[in-house]
């Protein structure tokens, strides 16, 4: 009886109740009409936020105070709209309530202690102490074959992690795995774990590459969607201005190359660059690490959600191709055709600003602009929106053996 109620209470701070409260009234709507770029630039505006970025038919979420805006400015355009979720905060009450109903009755519950965390939670999305835990616990038992670095710190004095797993090949070519920089992305970093766990044990593959794995690049924003806000997507930054007070910076906007493109300079909207190109702690500190293996580094897997969609660049432009577009086609492809095996998820190996928006000031535009990586993905993972954000925990392990399977494949092509 007594661990049922240790349980219990350790869910209940795991799920963290005030995740949802400040979404009260928030609409979820899905678009349908022309195609328009109005929604962009409602978004830059800071009045709405686009859920589903490589998707034509879009889902959107929408705050109480602009319902009536936004509804009139989309019908004058010729959008129409309709109601999925018509308040967010019980929505997402609901799906957190079905995942304690669901942990309560499994029969092989993980628990990551301090002192013994031998593998990343597949059970339920983990916390950062957590994170950490596991990284400290990988570190002693494997070193020096794997050594485990802070590269820098968060706004909120967070460490930025990456893991080096080493190849015994002097020659081998890096690989670089980036997750979490959306922090209501909770599979990315799930899923980056996950893929730390199977590069331990898979000789074969770390024979051929090194592999650098910063698995939580936005570890305040992800903490944040445990106790704040769980549609938060960018960093803590405190925005305090004459024009506003809003909190974050869109992480992925803030890298410097093509800086500003698909981006807001509006410090409400959910993709605001910052200030200036990597005035953030957390994208100065990755990409200085990202320099150190330029002269190895052979390619770039930036882990998001959701959509199921391998995207290469350019983010910025339609117009202009990669210097290396075939290429990067043909790889994505033997990804995706890995992925399908394993449970039939298709995933569309296509360009990122092949939609109505562009979105540079990424993480993989500014790789191969600037460091010529030569192969540069965006993955975005499960599902195609049914649940898109809030995807349940019990994803967490089909997501990585697809991936795994899709990285596999890929890797096999280019070394």
């Amino acid at each position: 009886m007594m661990a049922l109620i240790l349980w219990t209470l350790f869910l209940c701070c795991r799920l963290a109740l005030g995740s949802y409260q400040n979404l009260v009234g928030h609409q979820i709507w899905k678009l349908s009409g022309k195609e328009s770029a109005l929604p962009g630039q409602l978004m830059t505006q800071g009045l709405l936020d686009i859920l589903d970025h490589s998707r034509k038919l879009q889902r959107v979420r929408v705050a109480p105070q602009h319902l009536d805006r936004v509804s009139a400015l989309l019908q004058k355009d010729g959008i129409s709209y309709k109601i999925l979720v018509d308040d967010l905060a019980a929505h997402i009450e609901g799906i957190e309530n079905s995942e304690r109903r669901r942990r309560d009755v499994s029969e092989n519950q993980q628990i990551c202690t301090e002192s013994d965390c031998p593998e990343p939670l597949s059970d339920v999305y983990m916390r950062f102490n957590e994170m950490e835990w596991y990284l400290k616990q990988v570190n002693e038992t494997y070193y020096p074959n794997v050594t485990l670095s802070s590269v820098g710190k968060s706004h909120e004095n967070r460490d930025i992690w990456v893991l080096h797993i080493k190849s015994e090949n002097p020659k081998a070519r890096s690989i670089w795995i980036e997750g979490g920089i959306h922090a209501r992305e909770r599979i990315s970093p799930a899923v980056a774990f996950g893929l730390i766990h199977k590069l331990l044990s898979d000789e074969n593959v770390r024979e051929r590459f090194d592999f650098f794995v910063a698995p939580m690049a936005n570890p305040d924003g992800y903490e944040y969607t445990f106790m704040g806000d769980r549609m938060w997507r960018k960093n803590r930054r405190v925005n305090q201005n004459e024009r506003s007070s809003c909190y974050g910076v869109d992480l992925n906007r803030n890298w410097d190359f093509k800086f500003g493109v698909g981006a807001s300079s509006y410090h409400c909207s959910e993709v605001y660059m910052g200030p200036f190109p990597f005035s953030e702690p957390e994208t100065k500190a990755l990409s200085d690490a990202m320099l150190e293996q330029k002269d190895t580094l052979l390619m770039l897997f930036s882990l998001h959600s959701y959509g199921q969609d391998l995207l290469y660049p350019w983010g910025w432009t339609s117009t202009e191709d990669a210097p290396n577009k075939n290429e990067l086609i043909e790889v994505g492809r033997a990804f995706a055709d890995g992925a399908q095996e394993i449970a039939g998820h298709e995933y569309e190996v296509v360009n990122s600003a092949g939609g109505l928006y562009y979105a540079s000031g990424a993480t993989d535009d500014w790789a191969l602009g600037k460091m010529g990586v030569k192969y540069v993905y965006t993955l975005e993972l499960q599902d195609k929106g049914s649940r898109g954000f809030l995807l349940e925990s019990e994803a967490i392990k089909p997501s990585i053996e697809e991936v795994w399977n899709g990285f596999k494949k890929a890797l096999e092509i280019i070394g």
